[in-house]
């Protein structure tokens, strides 16, 4: 039986398969995010562990916050809100920042967490 390492480090090294793994995480993190703020850490972490390199997990968490962002300004957009929830400022700021600061943030976790490493 493969250990989960093994698996991890099998999803970092095919592109094929970090690219599958990569939007079946975001998918996830994005569903976790729209319940609990919380859930873009762990999109994050998510994302940011199906890539083979820390910068490019950072990266990578960055552009899930940036999807999450254009989401939710979809959303906005798609139930005729958008205009009102841009009047209401700093409360829009704070719905927007949160998702870039955590998305980064929850994909440094590929720092702790080293495939290739021995056990």
């Amino acid at each position: 039986m493969r250990s989960p390492r093994d698996a991890l480090s099998t999803v970092q090294r095919s592109p094929r398969q970090r690219w599958a793994a990569t939007l079946g995480a975001a998918l996830l993190g994005l569903g976790l995010g729209s319940l609990h703020w919380f859930g873009f850490v762990v999109g994050g972490a998510l994302v940011g562990l199906c890539q083979p390199s820390l910068r490019s997990a950072v990266a990578t968490g960055l552009g899930f916050g940036v999807t999450a962002v254009a989401v939710f300004v979809g959303r906005l957009a798609l139930a005729g809100s958008l205009s009102g929830a841009l009047g209401m400022g700093p409360v829009v700021a704070i719905a927007v920042v949160t998702p870039l600061v955590a998305g980064p943030l929850g994909a440094l976790v590929r720092g702790v967490v080293v495939a290739d490493a021995p056990e």
